[in-house]
């Protein structure tokens, strides 16, 4: 167990036995992407896996209260306090609206160039072009509709497939790979089938060359001769 935890949970209302070793592993977990090579990945990229752990720790303690019911309000005003637990996110997700919001920064209008949300809070049905996760968290939609968030490294929803497949149909094979195709194999069998119409042109179109070989040399034979009969009746 991290000091952190050993600190802040030591005068901890009854109860916390049932979350400690949950906030342990995000604990470690959160230590683990802090210390992850950069690889090539951009500055706001980095701090994508600390948004979803938090997110993810934080909807933990909030399913175990107004939820499963399994730890208290006592328990869980102390874990706020702490500052273990974000009470602000968690307030957030009672409001109408944001019961999936993954992050409170991409409803923070200061963070915005325009004063705006995020684009993730956007549902995924009215987005325009090519969809992307937010800069700042990773977030592609925390939309109350699409039932996020969904995470840059979750598996692709299918709207977001066809509309990759509408924009550039060239990388459509990357997210829909092609599935085995068993009227593809006959076409295979009929392509590789012979065609007697066309062995038949073919055979007539080598036989051509050869009879107008055979023409030109009775022409020239029968040149010949004519010219021979013209010499003898001169010569005579």
């Amino acid at each position: 167990m991290s000091w952190r935890l050993i600190k802040k949970t030591r005068k901890a209302p009854p109860g916390i036995e049932k979350v400690l070793p949950t906030l342990e592993e995000f604990e470690a977990q959160t230590r683990e992407a802090l210390n992850a090579p950069p690889d090539d990945k951009r500055r706001n990229e980095i701090a994508w896996p600390m948004h979803k752990l938090h997110y993810q720790k934080n909807r933990y303690l909030f399913d175990m209260h107004f939820k499963q019911h399994k730890i208290s309000k006592k328990l869980l005003d102390y874990l706020i306090k702490e500052k273990i637990a974000d009470g602000k996110l968690i307030a957030k997700w009672r409001r109408p609206g944001y019961e999936r919001l993954c992050s409170l920064q991409v409803v923070t209008k200061s963070n915005m160039n325009f004063g705006g949300v995020g684009v993730c809070r956007t549902p995924l049905k009215q987005r325009r072009g090519q969809i992307l996760p937010n800069v700042l968290t990773g977030c592609v939609s925390c939309a109350s509709g699409d039932g996020g968030p969904i995470w840059w490294d979750d598996p692709v929803p299918q709207i977001v497939k066809d509309r990759i497949a509408d924009i550039d149909p060239g990388k459509a094979e990357l997210v829909n790979p092609p599935q085995p195709d068993s009227n593809r194999k006959d076409e295979n069998q009929s392509q590789g089938a012979e065609d007697p119409a066309a062995s038949a042109n073919e055979a007539s179109g080598s036989e051509m060359p050869a009879q107008e070989a055979q023409k030109d040399t009775k022409q020239t034979s029968q040149r010949d001769s004519k010219n021979d009969t013209a010499a003898g009746s001169a010569s005579d």
